[in-house]
């Protein structure tokens, strides 16, 4: 019984320090430059605390699968964008947005799931495009270090 109390105690730190260490105070959409709406477009809005990823201008950030650690360039985590594009034009704007922001292609899946895969400096992207249940998609990008 008191090993499981130290557990849960130690549980709830690493939680308490995981959260403390996530911000989402700067991620309301601003003009910024970097990104387009997907359709070839003028640049749009972007989440100022993610300089280094393009997003599309007519997306809106899940909050509550999304958990990031860190900010500006060296960021890590998972954001779950729910976009106002088709999966085909999101996938179009990622494989042509990403290396104006200095990711190079790693490997890509087109299908009814698509992946795409970047690596930049000591990072790699994955991001995962599926269909939305009504209409538009989720961009589900995840960005961890590399090895």
């Amino acid at each position: 019984m008191m090993r499981l109390r130290q557990y849960l105690i130690c549980a709830a730190a690493f939680a308490g320090l995981s959260l403390a260490g996530c911000s989402g105070t700067n991620l309301v959409p601003n003009t910024g430059t970097g990104s387009s709406d997907g359709k070839g477009g003028q640049p749009g809005p972007s989440f100022t605390q993610f300089t280094d990823i393009p997003m599309p201008s007519n997306s809106s950030l899940d909050m509550d699968r999304s958990i990031i650690f860190g900010a500006s360039d060296a960021w890590h985590g998972r954001l779950v964008l729910n976009a106002g594009g088709s999966q085909a034009q999101m996938y179009d704007f990622y494989e042509r947005e990403m290396p104006n922001f200095g990711w190079s292609k790693v490997t890509v899946v087109r299908a009814d799931i698509s992946v795409l895969v970047y690596d930049r400096e000591n990072r790699v992207a994955t991001i995962k495009l599926t269909g939305g249940s009504f209409a538009g998609s989720v961009v589900d990008i995840t960005v961890s270090p590399k090895g």
